[in-house]
């Protein structure tokens, strides 16, 4: 049964959001453009709005590490791979180790991005925050393709460059990921590339913008996270525990910041 299917479906934090992958009929006049951008610039520059990512980005990453670790030791103690020999690492359930993993790398880069945001150094968070558009992609596909994740954890190189390239995984999405905003995210510092000189004019409403993006992939990751639990019972327990506060705080976050409602990239 779908999401929509679900008689009571729970609400996604983020959708909506400008970077999400629906909006991609979206078009503007160009006076419509002017008042947009006028408006992102004063919500990127509110100081209030700004603290109010932080914190949110802070929180987000605290909760991505502590589920992750929880999970780490539930995966590891319980299942039936290490008993019938198909787990590398010994562990009971590679599935649930897998999704800790991609929690965890998740929590530390969203901490790193959000460290680098508030210093300045606007070229280095947007560089880290490509790697959260790839974990973005994973989330999806361990929650929507039987075995992905456990897949993903017992794969060679050649094995995730075959099934795991965000290439790869924005296909077997049919359309749900654009390639165009992945580029957008390589041209703002995925890459060394001339353009890059934007992010090294210190300004500051440019990273806020990315800072509300990157909330956007962290929202959208556990939104993913929360499906994917939904059918695993080793798991779901863990994630109630952390659900309400987390939509409390996106809630809030989507009410205040103006910066949520802006077009995606054309």
């Amino acid at each position: 049964m779908s999401l929509a299917e679900r008689p009571n479906p729970r609400p996604r934090l983020v959708s909506g959001l400008w970077c999400h992958h629906d909006r991609d009929q979206f078009m503007m006049s160009e006076t419509q453009i002017a008042m947009t951008t006028a408006a992102a610039r004063d919500a990127a520059e509110d100081e209030v709005l700004a603290k109010l990512r932080i914190a949110l980005a802070e929180f987000t990453a605290g909760t991505f590490g502590q589920v992750g670790d929880e999970l780490h030791a539930v995966g590891h103690t319980f299942g039936t791979d290490r008993k019938n020999g198909h787990s590398p690492g010994g562990h009971g359930s590679d599935e649930i180790v897998a999704v800790s993993l991609l929690l965890r790398i998740g929590g530390e880069l969203t901490s790193a991005i959000a460290d680098l945001f508030a210093d300045g150094r606007q070229y280095a968070a947007a560089a880290l925050l490509r790697q959260m558009v790839e974990i973005e992609y994973l989330a999806w596909a361990f929650q929507t393709q039987d075995k992905n994740a456990e897949r993903w954890l017992r794969s060679t190189r050649e094995e995730r460059e075959t099934f795991f390239k965000p290439s790869k995984l924005r296909q077997a999405s049919n359309g749900k990921f654009r390639g165009k905003d992945y580029g957008f995210h390589c041209e703002l510092g995925g890459h060394p590339v001339p353009g890059s000189f934007t992010l090294l004019k210190k300004d500051g409403a440019l990273g806020q913008l990315l800072l509300s993006d990157l909330l956007g992939h962290t929202g959208r990751i556990w939104d993913h996270i929360l499906d994917w639990a939904d059918a695993n019972p080793w798991a779901a327990p863990i994630l109630v525990r952390h659900r309400e506060e987390m939509w409390r705080r996106y809630t809030e976050w989507k009410a205040a910041d103006t910066l949520t409602r802006l077009p995606p990239p054309r």
